[in-house]
C-alpha cells in the first residue's frame, strides 16, 4: 500500500528534522516559545530604563526544550497543573498582574514592568520607596495565577524622578 502525503506534511516533517539536526535559519536571538514580553504597568519615573526583553539562541531553545517538556510532564502527571503546563496562562497572568498594579493607587509614583514565566512573576522597574517594593511584592502574591514573585524594582534615586 502506497501512502500519499500532502507537500503541507513534507514541508512539516523537513522542518522538524532539520530543527533536530540543528540546521535553523537564525543564529539570532529569539522568542521561540512565545512567551509573554515584560508589560509596563506605571510610568511615573521618566528615567527609569526598561528591562530587555528575554530571547534565546537556538541552542538555548533547544536547552530550554527539554527542561520545559520534563517540568511539563511531571506537573501533568502529579496532578498539579493542567495539560500544557505552568506556560499555558503566562500571557493572561502577565496582563492581569500588570492591570492591578496599574490600578492600585500605591504605586502611581513608580514605573514598573510586570514579566511572567511559569506562573512565575517579575517585577523590574523603580520605586519611589522601599516601603512600595513590600507592598508590591504582597499584593502580587495574591493574585490568582500565580506561584513565586521576584521583586526586582529598586528605589530610584530622587533625582531619576
Amino acid at each position: 500500500m502506497r501512502v500519499r502525503t500532502s507537500s503541507a506534511l513534507r514541508a512539516s516533517l523537513f522542518i522538524a528534522i532539520a530543527f533536530h539536526a540543528g540546521i535553523t535559519p537564525s543564529a539570532e536571538p529569539d522568542n521561540p516559545y512565545n512567551d509573554p514580553p515584560p508589560v509596563q504597568a506605571t510610568r511615573a519615573i521618566a528615567r527609569c530604563p526598561a528591562p530587555r526583553i528575554r530571547t534565546l539562541t537556538p541552542d538555548e531553545a533547544r536547552r530550554e526544550a527539554h527542561q520545559r517538556i520534563e517540568r511539563g510532564t511531571s506537573c501533568w502527571l502529579a496532578g498539579q497543573c493542567e495539560a500544557g503546563g505552568d506556560y499555558k496562562h503566562d500571557a493572561e497572568t502577565n496582563a492581569r498582574v500588570a492591570a492591578a498594579i496599574s490600578n492600585d493607587l500605591r504605586f502611581a509614583n513608580s514605573s514598573l514592568w510586570v514579566e511572567t514565566l511559569r506562573k512565575f512573576v517579575t517585577i523590574k522597574g523603580c520605586l519611589a520607596d522601599a516601603k512600595q517594593g513590600r507592598e508590591l511584592e504582597a499584593m502580587v502574591k495574591a493574585i490568582d495565577g500565580v506561584k513565586l514573585v521576584w521583586q526586582e524594582a529598586a528605589v530610584a534615586p530622587k533625582r531619576a524622578r
